[in-house]
C-alpha cells in the first residue's frame, strides 16, 4: 500500500512539473528561433528587399518603368546602417507583390510600416 500511494504521489508530482519544463524549453527554443539562433545575420537586406521589389515592378506591364524609379535607393555607405539593415529586413519578410500595380498588396505594406514601427 505504501508503494502505491509514494508511487502515486511521484507521478502526480512528475505530471505538475513536466509541463512547466516543457513550456519553458519551447519558449527558449522559439524564442533562439525567432532571433536567428544567435547567430549574426550576414546578408544584405538592402539588396534583397530592392530585388523583391524590382521583381514585382518587372509584372507591373505598363507601369514598369514607372514602379522601378519609385524604388527607394540609398548610397552605399547608408546601406549598411545596421537601422537600414533592420528597416529592410521589414521589407523582406513582409513584402507580398500586387502584380496589378508592381508595388505591395495593402496588407504587405501595412505589416512593413507595423514592423519598421516595431523596431
Amino acid at each position: 500500500m505504501t508503494s502505491t500511494i509514494s508511487r502515486s504521489f511521484r507521478l502526480h508530482r512528475e505530471r505538475s512539473v513536466t509541463p512547466g519544463r516543457t513550456t519553458l524549453c519551447l519558449s527558449v527554443l522559439i524564442a533562439l528561433g525567432a532571433c536567428g539562433g544567435g547567430k549574426a545575420k550576414t546578408d544584405n537586406t538592402y539588396a534583397r528587399a530592392t530585388s523583391v521589389q524590382q521583381e514585382c515592378c518587372e509584372h507591373a506591364g505598363a507601369n514598369r518603368d514607372a514602379c522601378l524609379k519609385e524604388i527607394v535607393r540609398v548610397e552605399d555607405f547608408a546601406q549598411q546602417s545596421a537601422a537600414n539593415q533592420a528597416t529592410y529586413a521589414c521589407v523582406v519578410d513582409h513584402f507580398t507583390c500586387d502584380p496589378a500595380t508592381g508595388h505591395a498588396t495593402q496588407p504587405s505594406a501595412q505589416a512593413q510600416i507595423d514592423c519598421i514601427q516595431d523596431l
